[in-house]
């Protein structure tokens, strides 16, 4: 079946069709309108549970990298007692020590730890040895908190063996102080310490002021600090215990809450959690929201259906209209498109009972040609390739263009023995190749200007268009892998 017998033939189905579709068209709008609006409603609760874990997780990791960030400028703090040579060289367990420069000694360490932790503003930064002796800032509190075991209840908050440090609180379920203690040597201790409260700037947030909880753990999930009123010292509740015991950089979508947690270096965890019921309040608005989308849809659909109606209405012009489909070539109109060359050749095959041969002819090293001399160059090669082809093939029953540097052309061919058809086509493809070959001076040498052609012969090698091209296109491959200037004839 031709081109334009398909497009008689869709027209009389366009004709028999016109007033069901028009129906049809009008229930399909209305259902689908319908159902993905329902679709939405059902699904905008969970659209903004994820909304608010995004928003949430990327909060809560945020809040970690933070807490990470203070505790570490905190450690670094802890460092500045190494730079006091005394201060890691002293030990006030020796027994040899001589008691004036012992006094003399433990006075310019603590003058020197004083000016540090008065630069931080640290509740306690001291070291404090194994036989309970103390130099710099120990707090009287930490003092009376620790009575006479101070070393020995500090060694036991170093958890990191390979820093030979570690962070504490809930010392006696106190839980307004944080601990930080590193080994100065194995008998002396350096001891930081400051209030939990000092972290309330750190895990504050905005987001907080919308119904938002963001609270601060140690291990055990009892809370060191939090945007609740007072919590300190206490349990994570019940319903977010629950959901985050166990998780590490989890978020957890409950009944009740939407929580999230992460562990931050030395073990504690951000915990942000939200009520699901505030969530909920902004599905109501979103519903609106949908439903104003679903008529503003449905308005659309209306218009756009009576436009497409109007145009089923006049069937002979979009069949008219389709006759002008682009059958040519944009740039050479005596050269058809791919799928035309094709269906002409079909056309040409099963008219004629003589031989015919199909030539694909492609430019090689199209590719670097633009490279090296700019695309208009290129273009220009292509308009003598196909100035060439139209003089060289005079008697051409079509030629077609395949690919942008890419033609086919098919002749006739009126020897009626194999031998002679091989020698014909020979020299027609030489022919060509002599025609375009040439060379262009770079400076890296000369660059060459040539083709390559592939043939096949029908009926020989192929009855129909596509088959014959397919042979073709084997030979133009071939003659490529050869070295390119050159033709192969299909054998």
């Amino acid at each position: 079946m031709t081109r334009n017998e398909k497009r008689i033939h869709s027209l009389m189905k366009i004709r028999n069709m016109r007033f069901s579709m028009i129906i049809g068209y009008a229930v399909i709008i209305i259902t689908a309108i319908i159902g993905v609006t329902l679709f939405a409603v059902r699904t905008s609760e969970d659209v903004l549970k994820n909304k608010v874990s995004s928003m949430t997780t990327s909060l809560n990791n945020q809040l970690d990298i933070n807490l990470n960030n203070y505790l570490s400028r905190l450690e670094n703090a802890g460092t500045l007692a190494f730079s006091i040579d005394e201060a890691y060289t002293y030990d006030a367990t020796a027994e040899d020590m001589d008691e004036y420069e012992s006094i003399n000694t433990e006075k310019y360490i603590s003058d020197q730890l004083s000016k540090i932790c008065l630069m931080e503003n640290f509740l306690d930064y001291g070291i404090v040895y194994r036989n309970n002796s103390t130099v710099g800032n120990i707090s009287k509190g930490t003092k009376s908190l620790f009575t006479d075991n101070m070393f020995e209840e500090f060694e036991k908050m170093i958890t990191n063996n390979r820093t030979r440090d570690g962070w504490y609180t809930g010392y006696q379920d106190d839980y307004e102080r944080i601990y930080y203690v590193k080994y100065i040597h194995d008998n002396a201790l350096l001891v930081i310490s400051i209030y939990t409260s000092e972290l309330s700037d750190v895990i504050r947030n905005s987001e907080a002021d919308n119904g938002m909880t963001i609270r601060l753990t140690d291990q055990k999930y009892i809370i060191m600090n939090s945007t609740e009123k007072n919590e300190n010292g206490k349990n994570l509740p019940f319903e977010i215990g629950q959901q985050v015991e166990g998780k590490d950089a989890s978020t957890v979508l409950g009944e009740k809450y939407l929580t999230t947690v992460n562990s931050c270096d030395v073990g504690w965890y951000v915990v942000c959690s939200i009520p699901t019921e505030i969530i909920m309040k902004e599905k109501n608005q979103m519903q609106i929201y949908i439903y104003l989308m679903a008529l503003v849809s449905a308005v659309m659909a209306v218009i756009i259906g009576i436009f497409f109606t109007s145009k089923l209405t006049d069937p002979a012009r979009i069949v008219a209209a389709n006759f002008n489909e682009d059958t040519r070539d944009e740039e050479y109109s005596s050269v058809l498109t791919k799928g035309a060359f094709i269906e002409k050749t079909d056309e040409i095959l099963s008219d004629n009972k003589n031989f015919h041969a199909m030539l694909i002819i492609d430019i090689d090293n199209y590719g670097e040609m633009i490279y090296n001399f700019g695309r208009n160059y290129a273009e220009g090669n292509i308009s003598r390739l196909v100035n060439d082809i139209q003089r060289l093939f005079p008697k051409a029953e079509c030629i077609g263009r395949i690919n942008t540097d890419t033609f086919a052309v098919v002749i006739p061919i009126s020897e009626k023995d194999s031998m002679s058809v091989h020698k014909t086509l020979s020299r027609k493809c030489s022919e060509i190749c002599t025609e375009y070959r040439s060379s262009i001076q770079t400076d890296r040498g000369l660059f060459p200007l040539t083709v390559s052609i592939g043939v096949a012969v029908a009926p020989d090698n192929a009855p129909t268009a596509e088959k014959l091209f397919d042979c073709a296109y084997i030979s133009l491959f071939t003659a490529k892998k050869n070295g390119a200037d050159s033709f192969v004839i299909y054998d």
